[in-house]
């Protein structure tokens, strides 16, 4: 009985299966891989679609950055209106530029979908740079929402925007925490608007912006050893309820 001999071909050397074998599963491997990549690019894709964005107009088609389920972070949203930039809770916020249907466009700052900060609008026949707040153009240069103008024997203040309206100016006299009770001689006088007063808030509604305001009060001191005289005026630029609060 003749025992068979393997055959090693021309070279003399045995075929290297073990070879054959571990290329076969690289190439399986890659080909897993590859349906990996391809999977998570679909479900991206699909969260996507799944992320809202909170303008109408934009509303449509969006690919960008998404956080519970609202476009934020930077993107693109498509609509009727096309806008690419940072978003935030659905909104534009930061910068982007907005592309409107009628061929208008603008670029630069924007918070919760509204122009906000610098920027440049482009129309048809005219670019406008400058700032903006609340999408209302300001000017070329950025004015302080309000300024002090004369603050005499006032030791504490301060000036906030409640809301957006009505346009009212609510005013507050107070000393050591409380309503200021011994004021006397209470002088008002204003650019525009009317009086009003409730209790211990007096103020001025239906103001028109920017609005001049100045307040002229007789007080005894916290310790009522010493009456003075003081004198607080100050300009409001910004349309909105505001609230200002004098300290003695």
């Amino acid at each position: 009985m003749q025992a068979s001999v393997p055959d090693y071909g021309k070279n003399g050397k045995q075929p290297c299966t073990d070879q054959i074998i571990f290329l076969s599963k690289s190439a399986k491997m890659k080909y897993k891989l590859l349906l990996i990549s391809l999977f998570l690019s679909v479900t991206i894709i699909r969260a996507q679609d799944k992320c809202a964005v909170a303008v109408p107009d934009l509303t449509g088609s969006y690919s960008g950055e998404c956080k519970k389920g609202l476009a934020n972070g930077k993107g693109t949203a498509t609509g009727v209106d096309r806008y690419t930039g940072e978003f935030r809770r659905g909104y534009p916020d930061g910068t982007g530029t907005y592309y409107w249907a009628d061929g208008t466009w603008y670029e630069g700052e924007w918070k919760l979908g509204l122009k906000d900060g610098k920027g440049k609008m482009t129309y048809r026949d005219s670019i406008v740079t400058g700032f903006w707040r609340e999408d209302r153009y300001i000017g070329k240069k950025l004015i302080a929402p309000y300024e002090i103008i004369t603050n005499r024997s006032v030791d504490r203040y301060s000036i906030n925007r409640t809301r957006s309206t009505p346009n009212t100016v609510e005013l507050r006299i107070t000393q050591g925490g409380a309503d200021n009770t011994s004021i006397s001689g209470l002088s008002l006088s204003y650019d525009s608007g009317s009086e009003f007063r409730m209790g211990n808030v007096f103020g001025i509604q239906n103001v028109i912006y920017p609005v001049t305001i100045k307040v002229i009060y007789t007080s005894w001191t916290q310790l009522h050893t010493v009456q003075f005289e003081a004198t607080f005026e100050f300009r409001i630029n910004d349309p909105g309820f505001w609230q200002v609060n004098i300290a003695n």
